[in-house]
């Protein structure tokens, strides 16, 4: 077996903080996975706006009141 193709039998369990990007970190890794958790979600929320739509929210009063005024000035 070659040295350059030898993999280590234990999986890193703590940050060795040797070097910023360790391939290998935990810490680096679980971020990764909450980042890639978060963008997913945000992905899903947005299709599902999309296919089902927001509920009708109602119209704030002063507008309201101003379409009130409109329709009774028309009629």
């Amino acid at each position: 077996m070659l040295p350059s193709a030898v993999v280590p039998s234990k999986v890193k369990t703590t940050c060795c903080r040797s070097m910023p990007r360790c391939a290998g970190c935990p810490v680096v890794l679980a971020a990764r996975t909450r980042t890639q958790q978060q963008r997913a979600g945000a992905r899903a929320a947005l299709v599902e706006e999309m296919l089902v739509g927001r509920p009708p929210r109602a119209l704030p009063e002063p507008v309201q009141a101003a379409l009130q005024q409109l329709v009774a000035a028309r009629g």
